[in-house]
């Protein structure tokens, strides 16, 4: 399963026995975690915001997901699928989500996400 930063500041703000993380969890079950290496500049940047900080967070969170390196293929359908949605009337569907979903979509994933601006995207699960 790949995780867009949503779901991942989801699990970090809510305790285990949450219904948001049991529900987090039934989709994840004992499925490998994927993240993009880019989402490691977005919860950095989340951490810097609630005064957490990033390099303990990070380094516990890459003991438990697998990363994504960027390649040129994933930034160009990035920006490919960007483009489309944004078409479509979604006007804040930003670069670093289109990179995401084609990161995840590079490794045959489906993104696991709370952000609306997903909805309706093939092989997206929208929390």
């Amino acid at each position: 399963m790949f995780l867009d930063t949503s779901i991942v500041v989801e699990i970090f703000r809510n305790e285990q026995t949450s219904d948001l993380f049991k529900e987090i969890y039934e989709y994840i079950n004992d499925e490998p975690i994927f993240i993009s290496i880019i989402q490691l500049g977005e919860i950095s940047d989340w951490c810097l915001k609630h005064h957490i900080n990033p390099n303990k967070r990070i380094e516990k969170l890459k003991q438990i997901v697998n990363l994504v390196p960027l390649s040129e293929t994933i930034c160009m359908e990035g920006s490919t699928i960007k483009h489309t949605i944004r078409k479509k009337g979604v006007k804040k569907f930003s670069l670093i989500d289109g990179m995401i979903l084609s990161s995840a979509r590079s490794i045959n994933q489906q993104l696991l996400t709370r952000d609306k601006d997903f909805k309706s995207i093939k092989n997206v699960i929208v929390l």
